[in-house]
């Protein structure tokens, strides 16, 4: 496997070795030469989803749910740093949560309603997910990029095919919570270092469902408009 450090795909990476992942405007500075390549080129982008399956590390690293699918893209696993590329079903609504993260998205194609609830010091298991208001809502289209701490409470509602780019920081956690507000209650989730290997193994692509993830993502780059292809974060 190539050394993603020494050899990265692309000049735009390198960026991202600069980056003070406790800082949203310097994770957003570091990740927008990289958005602007995968967006601008998108013979890089559809190279690095290609590679995927080549990659046993990056293919073993591809998680499916009922609601999206995962793909990573780049592992610099010295530095903590990764790109996966997301792409939603129909229907998806995430519940309240943080993350163990900080990271920068970049929407790549169709939209989501991003809500945004506060800070995590206020946020806990006892929280009810019903009681809560967002204090920052908007909606994200092709070209729209942004820098999130690990601190921050949000959700996502996707529109079906919206496909997104995130560069994910260093774990600043071992846990993030997430609140279920049709349960009534919570869980955490934990990282791959803790979890045990059946919960490895069902999340886990196989071989078929990602050649399948793989195909449906280069069909839905190359319908992109061509306002969407060529938008560029600097110019926004």
């Amino acid at each position: 496997m190539t050394n993603p450090t020494t050899n990265p795909p692309h000049p735009s990476f390198t960026a991202l070795a600069d980056i003070d992942w406790a800082d949203t405007t310097s994770i957003l500075h570091g990740c927008t030469p990289l958005f602007d390549a995968l967006a601008n080129q998108p013979d890089l982008l559809t190279g690095l989803v290609a590679h995927v399956s080549d990659d046993p590390h990056l293919a073993g690293m591809c998680e499916g749910y009922d609601f999206m699918h995962k793909l990573v893209l780049y592992d610099d696993a010295s530095r903590g740093v990764r790109l996966r590329l997301h792409v939603y079903q129909a229907g998806f609504f995430d519940r309240p949560h943080n993350h163990r993260w900080s990271f920068a998205s970049h929407i790549l194609r169709g939209g989501y309603i991003h809500r945004i609830f506060g800070r995590d010091d206020q946020f806990g298991e006892d929280t009810d997910p019903n009681t809560l208001l967002p204090i920052h809502e908007r909606l994200e289209r092709p070209g729209s990029t942004y820098a999130l701490h690990h601190t921050s409470v949000h959700t996502v509602q996707a529109e079906a095919d919206t496909i997104s780019l995130l560069v994910r920081g260093p774990s600043a956690k071992q846990r993030f919570l997430i609140l279920d507000a049709a349960s009534g209650g919570f869980f955490w989730v934990y990282g791959t270092a803790q979890e045990s290997p059946e919960q490895r193994a069902n999340k886990r692509l196989t071989s078929d469902q990602l050649d399948q993830t793989i195909s449906r993502i280069q069909r839905l780059i190359a319908e992109r408009e061509p306002a969407s292809r060529s938008a560029s974060l600097h110019g926004r």
